[in-house]
């Protein structure tokens, strides 16, 4: 079963996320430092990390953002029932 290490950072619009990134690509802040500015997630408390996970566990419209998200890269911003998020993939695991 192909499993996803994920960390990410939850804002509450495109132009945050949007902004948020590029100061990410500039390296004007790291992606810790952004969660624990910048994220309304929970997952703050944890740098943002979700931890790993499988297919099928979360909402779909966020897992699917954050398998098809880059890895070892900041993603590009997208939008789930939750928000806007910023996804930074660890690691990804194969079938």
């Amino acid at each position: 079963m192909p499993l996803i290490h994920a960390s990410h950072i939850l804002v509450s619009s495109l132009k945050k996320a949007a902004r948020l990134k590029t100061r990410l690509d500039q390296q004007d802040l790291s992606f810790e430092q952004a969660v624990e500015r910048y994220s309304d997630c929970p997952s703050k408390a944890h740098a943002g990390d979700l931890g790993w996970f499988a297919p099928g566990v979360l909402p779909a419209k966020f897992e699917q953002a954050a398998w098809h998200a880059p890895l070892r890269q900041i993603s590009e911003p997208c939008e789930t029932e939750f928000g806007w998020h910023l996804f930074w993939i660890h690691e990804k695991t194969n079938p």
